[in-house]
C-alpha cells in the first residue's frame, strides 16, 4: 500500500438501502478488505439485511441494525459509540452527509452519477469510487461477494419435502415478479408462461419461482398454466435462503430487481430483461451480453410508471422483449437438454440462430402481444377523446 495512504484499523459502512442496492455495494467491503486485511469492518444498514451480509459476506465483520425512526442526532451518537476511525456513507443523503459533523471521524461519501443515459458508469463503479482514494487495490473479481453454500446443503433436502421436484434435474430461476412500486420492470406475464412451459417441454432444467410475498399470486398463474410443474417459492424464503436457491441455479431470468442482483453477487449467470431501466446502469453485472435491452425505445424510462400501460402492468417497452430472444439466451446460458424434434417454422429468418419454439406456443404469444398493443391503440384514442 502506498504510505501516504492513512491506514485504519475501525471501518463502519453506512447504507440503509434496498436489497438491490445493498448487493451491488457489497464490492465496496470486499475492496476495503483487501486493501485494510486487519481492519473490522461494520456495517450499518436495515435489520432485514442481516443475515444476508452478515452470516454470507466474509469481508462483514459487525452489522449495526439501522432504525429510521431515530432522529439525527440519536443516530449520530450510535455512530461516535462505534468509535470508527472511518465512516464509509453509501447512503446518498443529508443524513450521511452530516453524520459525522463536527468530529474527527474520517468519512467518504457516495455521490450517484445522474448521467441518466445508457453509456453512464454502473452502479457497481459508482460504489466503488467512493473509496478509490484510499484503496489503491481492487480484487481481481469482483463478485462472487456472498457465499449461501452451507445454507443450500441444508436448504434443498428440507425445500424436497414439499417440492420433491428438486430433486429431478438442474434448477433454472425464473424472477416473474419486481415488487409492487416499479410494476412497469416487469416482462408480460404471458412471456413467463410460454417461457415456463417451453423450459418444462424441451429441458431438463426445473424453473423455479423466485420472488418476495408480494409476487406470490403472480408467479401462482404461472405455475398453474404450467401444470404446476414449476417450484414456486415466492414469499417462502428468508433472504439468505433466497440466496442459497440462486445459487443452486444454472441460470436466472429476471428483470430489474433486487433477486437478479443477488443472483450475480452468488456467482449465477443472469438474463436480464431490461426497458425501463438503463443496463450499463443496473444490468447483471459480469452478464451484460445475456442482457436484452429495450431501453433505447422506452419513452418513460427512469420514471415511476408507465405512460403507455395500464397501471399496474409492465411497460409497454417491456412487452417488445420477445419469446425467441429469451429462449436464445437461455439456449446459450444452458445448451439444449436434448434434440428439438418437433418445432419448426415457415419463417427461419423471424428468430435468432439456434433457437426453436414450438409453433403454436409461438403463435399464442404473437397473438397476446398483437392484441395487448391494438387494446392500448383503443385504450389511448379513448383517453385522447375524454380530453376534448
Amino acid at each position: 500500500m502506498d504510505s501516504n495512504i492513512q491506514s485504519f484499523a475501525n471501518i463502519v459502512i453506512f447504507h440503509p438501502a434496498a436489497i438491490g442496492d445493498a448487493v451491488l455495494a457489497t464490492p465496496v467491503a470486499a475492496t476495503l478488505r483487501l486493501n485494510f486485511p486487519g481492519a473490522k469492518i461494520t456495517y450499518w444498514s436495515h435489520s432485514s439485511l442481516r443475515p444476508l451480509l452478515l452470516s454470507l459476506c466474509p469481508s462483514i465483520d459487525e452489522f449495526i441494525d439501522f432504525n429510521k425512526e431515530m432522529g439525527f442526532f440519536a443516530l449520530r451518537k450510535q455512530l461516535i459509540s462505534l468509535r470508527p476511525d472511518l465512516l464509509i456513507d453509501l447512503s446518498n443523503s443529508m443524513r450521511g452527509e452530516f453524520l459525522c459533523g463536527f468530529t474527527k471521524i474520517k468519512s467518504l461519501h457516495y455521490a450517484k452519477n445522474r448521467s441518466e443515459t445508457a453509456n453512464q458508469q454502473h452502479a457497481v463503479g459508482n460504489f466503488l469510487e467512493t473509496i478509490r482514494e484510499i484503496c489503491p487495490e481492487t480484487p481481481e473479481r469482483l463478485f462472487p461477494t456472498i457465499f449461501p453454500d452451507a445454507i443450500a446443503e441444508r436448504l434443498i433436502p428440507e425445500l424436497a419435502v414439499e417440492h420433491p421436484k428438486l430433486y429431478e434435474g438442474a434448477l433454472i430461476g425464473l424472477v416473474p415478479g419486481v415488487g409492487n412500486l416499479r410494476p412497469q420492470r416487469a416482462w408480460i406475464l404471458d412471456g413467463w408462461i410460454y417461457l415456463a412451459r417451453h423450459l418444462i417441454e424441451h429441458y431438463a432444467h426445473i424453473p423455479v419461482l423466485v420472488g418476495g410475498p408480494e409476487d406470490f399470486e403472480l408467479a401462482q398463474r404461472i405455475n398453474v398454466e404450467t401444470g404446476s410443474k414449476c417450484i414456486n417459492l415466492c414469499g417462502q424464503l428468508k433472504l439468505d435462503e433466497t440466496a442459497a436457491i440462486l445459487k443452486c441455479c444454472d441460470v436466472v431470468v429476471s428483470g430489474d430487481t433486487g433477486p437478479a442482483h443477488m443472483a450475480v453477487a452468488v456467482g449465477t449467470s443472469v438474463i436480464g430483461l431490461y426497458g425501463a431501466t438503463y443496463p450499463a446502469r443496473s444490468g447483471p453485472y459480469g452478464y451484460f451480453d445475456q442482457v436484452l435491452d429495450q431501453s433505447a425505445c422506452c419513452e418513460c424510462i427512469g420514471e415511476k410508471s408507465c405512460r403507455l400501460a395500464a397501471p399496474g402492468q409492465p411497460g409497454e417497452c417491456m412487452g417488445k422483449i420477445m419469446l425467441p430472444e429469451v429462449l436464445e439466451k437461455v439456449r446459450q446460458a444452458i445448451g439444449a437438454c436434448k434434440q428439438f424434434t418437433d418445432a419448426s417454422f415457415d419463417d427461419d429468418d423471424t428468430l435468432p440462430i439456434g433457437v426453436q419454439v414450438d409453433p403454436q406456443l409461438m403463435r399464442e404469444f404473437e397473438e397476446y402481444v398483437n392484441q395487448s398493443k391494438v387494446t392500448l391503440v383503443v385504450e389511448g384514442e379513448n383517453a385522447d377523446n375524454d380530453k376534448l
